[in-house]
């Protein structure tokens, strides 16, 4: 054990002993953070603004367009179809609905009909607008067979059983986020998910160029020089490794420090910071282990692990949210490390998450480590 720490602390030492690594290890994560974060990612409370033709104008139609506008995410201005084509055409609007000719009659005959959204190339949140659609489509849809069914019974007109159905329900369905955890809990903002994000991706970085000592160290000569001492493999690998764990540490927890002081970002439980932290850090280390394994020369662990850092990020959610992502790349992106860690850290920061609540990513990312040690440490070669 005192062989390990021995050349645990002279390979950390060697490891910071260039100052322009910090650069890398600090200075980039927290310009990214900065850019990401706190200038780029700002929430928005701006409604979508779209415009509505209504070719249809009966009591249906506008019970339809009234219920579209009782929404958070657009805003809709009543137009003919010609002005609508035009405005979108000069870009002066994103898109338009159109509620055609013939609504009410096929609503009351229980016949589908298509309101259309047409849209221009870069609008980009037809899936919500055509969601809200959708959903007044089909309240009105029961609304109106109650209302005829109502009148077949009363021999009465079915309208005026509808506007009483359409008060009592006319009240907009109103939708809160909360944080149901402690109500000292730090809530997520872009800020805290991009703080965690790149923190972890140039972690990753400087851990790929950290472990590249190893084949460094085996083409000066070192590694044979050590195995010329008392110290057996294990003990001198073990030394190597428990550096690159603690430079780990010693990069994301000064990254935590200064998010936290800079960006006011909220880490959430201690204990669960450490057991995250650490289970992540480990499923790092042994990532970059197996790259060092299976390259020849500082330069291909250098360039393979770059590049293996950055795709991974990109499918585990590191620049933006997982749920933007194809559904193929979300199933993919439960066997990325990164994707748990983002996980873990949301429920630390968003949710007020405890030590207990990171079992579940805690044990994911060790049996990555697990599998990533198993592999890696048949591949190193020592001579």
């Amino acid at each position: 054990m005192r062989q390990s720490m021995a050349i645990c602390f002279w390979e950390l030492k060697r490891l910071l002993r260039n100052r322009r690594s910090y650069v890398l290890m600090f200075g980039m994560p927290l310009l990214f953070t900065l850019l990401f974060g706190g200038l780029l990612g700002g929430s928005s409370t701006s409604k979508v603004k779209l415009l509505l033709v209504d070719e249809d104008g009966t009591v249906l139609s506008k019970s339809y367009t009234d219920q579209l506008r009782d929404n958070e995410i657009m805003e809709l201005q009543t137009v003919t179809y010609g002005e609508a084509k035009q405005q979108v055409e000069n870009k002066k609007a994103s898109g338009f609905i159109v509620v055609p000719k013939g609504f009410q009659e096929a609503m009351l005959a229980g016949k589908g009909i298509e309101v259309s959204l047409k849209r221009s190339p870069d609008f980009t949140s037809n899936a919500a607008v055509k969601q809200l659609m959708s959903d007044a489509i089909h309240r009105i849809g029961t609304e109106v067979k109650a209302s005829v069914a109502w009148s077949q019974y009363s021999a009465q007109s079915w309208e005026g059983m509808y506007g009483k159905l359409e008060k009592e329900t006319a009240k907009p369905v109103s939708i809160q986020k909360e944080t149901v955890s402690r109500k000292d809990a730090a809530r997520m903002n872009p800020t805290a998910e991009r703080a965690s994000g790149f923190s972890i991706m140039f972690v990753m970085i400087v851990m790929m160029s950290a472990t590249g000592a190893i084949l460094d160290a085996r083409r000066t000569g070192v590694w044979y020089r050590l195995l010329s001492t008392p110290a057996s493999k294990a003990q001198i690998l073990g030394g190597y490794l428990l550096s690159f764990f603690l430079l780990g540490w010693l990069q994301f927890g000064t990254l935590m420090l200064l998010t936290h002081w800079l960006f006011d970002v909220q880490w959430g439980n201690a204990g669960g910071l450490f057991v995250l932290v650490s289970a992540m850090l480990l499923a790092i280390v042994g990532l970059a282990l197996l790259v060092a394994g299976v390259v020849k020369t500082v330069e291909q662990q250098s360039a393979l692990g770059n590049m293996l850092v950055v795709s991974t990020c990109m499918i585990g959610g590191v620049y933006w949210p997982l749920e933007i992502e194809p559904k193929l790349m979300q199933r993919i992106a439960d066997f990325v490390p990164q994707t748990w860690a983002m996980r873990g850290f949301t429920e630390l920061t968003a949710k007020g998450g405890s030590v207990m609540d990171m079992g579940l990513y805690a044990g994911i990312l060790l049996a990555f480590a697990a599998v990533f040690f198993a592999v890696g440490l048949t591949r190193i070669r020592y001579k």
